[in-house]
Order: C-alpha cells, then sequence, then structure tokens
C-alpha cells in the first residue's frame, strides 16, 4: 500500500480491491505466486461497495484502492466502481491504485487526469538498469513525466532486490533528480544475510549518506528517513506495541470471490493454500508483546521497526516472527539513520527543535554503543 496522507486508524479505512489476478510483467521479486487470468465482476465489486458504504460504518476518510495483479489491466472494472460510488456516497472519499506504469498512456492516462479525487502510487525500482533488472525490462513502457505531473506529492515505490541493489544510491539520485519522492523497502524472502548483500548494502548507504550530508536541501528517501528520535521516548507500554500500519483493522482487502483478508499478502493470490481471513488473522490495533519472540520484543528499534505482519506470515508462517534476515538489515539502515543525523548535527545543518533534538541525540549515542 502507498497511499501518502497520514492515516489515523480512528477516522480512516481503506478498502482494497484485488480486481484482477492477471499481470503483464514477470518482476524477479514478485510475492504474488498465485496469480491467474481471473478478474472481479462489477456484480461482485458492488457487493463490497455496499456492503462497507452502505451497510457498514464508513470512517471520516475512505479510501478505495485498486489492486492486482496490474489492477489497470481491468480498467472498465475501475471506472464502473468509481462512477457507482461517486452516483451514490457522497462522504469524503478518495481512490487509490497501485500499478506498474505500463498501461497508464492514452485513454486511461485522460480518465485520471480528470479526476482531482483519484491518485496512483507508481512502482519503479530505479534508474533505467536497475528497475529493467527487476522488472521485465519496462522502464521505456513508463511515462513519468505524466506521474510527476499528476501526482507531485505520490512517492514512487521502488523495490530493492538483490539484482538492484548495486545500483541502489545511483537509482535514489536519479528519482530525487526528477522530482519524485522515494518510498524504498528490501524485497521479501531473500537470503539477505549474505557477505554479498550486506556489504554492498552498507556502501550504497553510506554513499547516500554522503550525498544527504553535503545537501541536507535533498528530500531523503525512506530507508534513511526514520524517526528515530522516537526510541528515546518512551512512549509504549510494556504490554502492547502498535501496528506499523492499518492492516487487519484499518484496512480490508476483498479478493474476487469477495472473501476479506487484513491485507494483500493474507489472500490466495500471495498466500495460496494458506491464505487466511480477516475473521481468522483476528488483528488489533495493538497488539501483545508477548505475542513476538523474545528477541524481537526485546529490541531497541522495535518502536520504529517496519514490522510487516502480512510478510512475516508469507516468510516464516507466523505473523508474529519477522524473518531475522531482514532483521540484521534493517539494524543496518537505522544505524545509517544515525550516523546521517550525528553528520548533520556536527555540522549544524539538523533542522528540529531543541526537544526533538536532544532525543536524536540520545537515539544517536544508543545506537552507536550497540555496533
Amino acid at each position: 500500500m502507498a497511499i501518502t496522507t497520514e492515516m489515523n486508524e480512528s477516522n480512516t479505512r481503506t478498502i482494497s480491491l484485488i480486481v484482477t489476478e492477471r499481470c503483464n510483467l514477470s518482476c524477479v521479486y514478485c510475492y504474488e505466486h498465485n496469480k491467474s487470468a481471473s478478474d472481479m465482476t462489477f456484480d461482485r465489486a458492488k457487493q463490497i461497495i455496499d456492503r462497507e458504504l452502505i451497510y457498514g460504518k464508513p470512517k471520516e476518510n475512505t479510501y478505495i484502492e485498486f489492486f492486482g495483479g496490474e489492477p489497470f489491466l481491468n480498467f472498465d472494472l475501475i471506472k464502473q466502481v468509481y462512477d457507482y460510488v461517486m452516483s451514490f456516497y457522497k462522504g469524503k472519499i478518495r481512490f487509490f491504485a497501485t500499478t506498474n506504469g505500463t498501461l497508464v498512456h492514452g485513454d486511461i492516462a485522460e480518465w485520471l487526469s480528470a479526476r482531482k479525487n483519484f491518485s496512483v502510487g507508481l512502482s519503479l525500482d530505479g534508474n533505467r538498469v536497475a528497475h529493467n533488472l527487476n522488472r521485465s525490462d519496462s522502464f521505456d513502457k513508463i511515462d513519468l513525466a505524466f506521474f510527476l505531473k499528476n501526482y507531485p506529492e505520490q512517492p514512487i515505490k521502488m523495490t530493492v532486490s538483490e539484482l538492484s541493489m548495486p545500483y541502489f544510491s545511483e537509482s535514489v539520485k536519479y528519482l530525487t533528480s526528477l522530482g519524485f519522492t522515494v518510498a524504498c523497502n528490501l524485497a521479501y524472502m531473500v537470503d539477505w544475510l549474505s557477505e554479498s548483500n550486506v556489504k554492498t548494502l552498507a556502501e550504497q548507504l553510506n554513499d547516500l549518506i554522503s550525498w544527504y550530508a553535503d545537501d541536507p536541501n535533498i528530500k531523503k528517501c525512506s530507508m534513511l528517513d526514520f524517526k528515530i528520535e522516537r526510541l528515546a521516548y518512551d512512549t509504549q507500554s510494556n504490554e502492547k506495541i502498535k501496528k506499523y500500519c492499518g492492516t487487519g483493522t484499518a484496512m480490508v482487502c476483498y479478493d474476487m470471490r469477495g472473501t476479506a483478508y487484513p491485507c494483500q499478502l493474507f489472500a490466495p493470490i500471495s498466500a495460496g493454500s494458506k491464505a487466511i481471513t480477516t475473521e481468522q488473522a483476528n488483528i488489533h490495533d495493538e497488539l501483545d508483546i508477548d505475542l513476538l519472540d523474545r528477541e524481537c520484543a526485546d529490541c531497541y528499534y522495535l518502536k520504529i521497526c517496519p514490522f510487516c505482519l502480512g510478510s512475516n506470515y508469507l516468510s516464516c508462517g507466523d505473523l508474529y516472527k519477522p524473518d531475522k534476515a531482514r532483521c540484521k538489515l534493517y539494524k543496518m539502515i537505522f544505524a545509517a539513520n544515525a550516523k546521517l543525523k550525528a553528520i548533520e548535527w556536527a555540522r549544524g545543518t539538523l533542522k528540529c527543535d531543541k526537544d526533538t533534538e536532544q532525543a536524536l541525540l540520545r537515539s544517536i549515542v544508543h545506537i552507536q554503543n550497540l555496533q
């Protein structure tokens, strides 16, 4: 999910529709191992929308997200759902689609441009070389200017794979130079603990640290923009932890059979026969700390960790057991954040209030002591 608006789970609801299980690409890291030729029908979509918006209890902010596969392979349904919702629902509602961008041309581009309450998140994995290594040589099929013009505040979703890791820094610089904000993440289910991956990530992060430190006005990519000052605040109880996203509570994902899942990672397109519904998953706004293994529960970084229940389930078969390989690399990433902030503080370019500065310094010292 790539919706940019900060979500308050008390007043926001995201209704995600897997409108197709088809895709026109074959990305090297794709976690959707059960794609098919199936599309959602309008009758099914209408049933879901009625359940959520008419018979349910819509929140103050409601998003309808179109997901796939590649959702624009079922563009006719997207138009039908949009028109249906706009014809009867007068609340504060917005629409969103996650796309590989290859089909957003011509009629689709024109239709999207005319609808200001419809945002689109582009998956773009870096410069031409990096993207093509990951995503079926599709770079030149994407109209980058369209996305930059129409969705300037929407971050690009850049997934880093083993193949594209050597181009990580270069790719962030390239996309930033075009005017995009870059939201980057490590691909799921990869042996990130290999010596070459650890070494390459360290090199790439250090290169980006130098670049950002030399020009504090550059918008940082998400991987070097963690709020590490939060680590210095004791805002979390010893019994509960807050979820990283709205999976299973503020978010619901429907497949083409109309079954509700916590998010697309739990749906059959991703989890296959191991798919579990929202009801079965029984996820709450806050998680009991006892659900985590001891190492995770005691981790200093828990409050800022991108702890993903869905990726945990896909990689380890347990919602509350994270992939330890990803853990190691994210600890490197948190340390890199501390290094960058320390350089900014020493150079007098750290932009924050005094309280935040003090929290950052305490966090930096603690992180450095952990190394």
